[in-house]
């Protein structure tokens, strides 16, 4: 693994995720204008219709009515993200079959963004909210002054320490991401810190340059979420090793392997993995694959 074995990518990281359940669960999003039940828990996008080349979607958050919260983070606000949500929510509805509501967060850069694509028989919306109207210096200071009191922080405190690094600035977000783990640090219950940072990496991660992402390394090194990635990462690196011995095993027996059943064998744990390698002589095409992956 790169670094140390510390890698700060949310994608796939069980640790990031669990990280965005812990403080997203329970919560109401109402104070920023997101009127949706409660948040039950986050579930892994794993999409695999996605196609190799194209970014992820960023969180899904099963709702308390059973419906689907698709929560997107941008920095942009091209016609193209919209396009690429709508192929999101499509390949989400065919997987879960469930509502779904798609809100779309945007950076304090950006005041207007198209919310709406209309093509005819398909006429697809997403809500926005705009974090420039929210002064993130401000609320960076009445959070460092209730942390420096050991004050209890809210539920909205805690979330606008995690949305911090979107919100209007004087700094840019690169750097107050980094403010905003730093703050996050000094929360004396560790628990509760480690699980804000893990957010706060996962909110960060798609618009970090890779500058601040060595400075977020540097941030968090010796905070408990740092050893639990780098323990997380060591797992990933045995289970990557074991997904590229099945796939050689594999390309023996069918000479060529789709390029989207490589992807999802990188994406399945050692335990799945372990499975295949056992079931290896079993597998009488490739199609047979689709059982371990559907159970992922």
């Amino acid at each position: 693994m790169k670094d140390n074995n510390l890698d700060i990518s949310y994608q796939n990281n069980d640790i990031i995720l669990k990280s965005m359940a812990q403080e997203f669960k329970d919560k109401s999003l109402k104070f920023y204008g997101i009127n949706v039940p409660k948040i039950v828990t986050v579930i892994p996008a794993n999409l695999p219709s996605i196609e190799v080349k194209e970014d992820r979607l960023d969180f899904i958050f099963l709702l308390e009515d059973d419906s689907l919260l698709h929560m997107e983070f941008q920095t942009t606000n091209k016609k193209a993200d919209i396009k690429r949500f709508l192929q999101y929510d499509t390949r989400l509805y065919s997987k879960y079959e469930r509502t779904i509501r798609t809100v779309v967060i945007y950076s304090g850069k950006i005041e207007e963004a198209i919310s709406r694509l209309d093509i005819g028989s398909i006429i697809y919306n997403v809500e926005q909210v705009f974090l420039v109207k929210y002064d993130g210096d401000k609320i960076y200071e009445e959070l460092n002054e209730k942390i420096d009191r050991k004050l209890q922080l809210t539920d909205i405190d805690k979330l606008n320490l995690i949305f911090l690094p979107l919100m209007g600035s004087k700094k840019s977000s690169d750097e107050m991401a980094i403010d905003a783990v730093e703050l996050a640090k000094k929360i004396e219950d560790e628990d509760e810190k480690t699980y804000i940072i893990g957010a706060l990496i996962g909110i960060s991660d798609k618009f970090l340059t890779e500058e601040y992402k060595n400075k977020l390394k540097g941030a968090i090194r010796m905070t408990k979420i740092a050893e639990m990635l780098i323990q997380e990462g060591k797992a990933e690196g045995k289970a990557e090793g074991k997904a590229e011995l099945i796939i050689k095993q594999l390309k023996k027996r069918f000479n060529k392997i789709p390029e989207l059943y490589v992807k999802r064998m990188y994406e399945l744990n050692i335990d799945k993995l372990e499975k295949i390698g056992e079931n290896i002589f079993d597998i009488k095409k490739i199609e047979d694959l689709d059982k371990y992956f559907n159970d992922n």
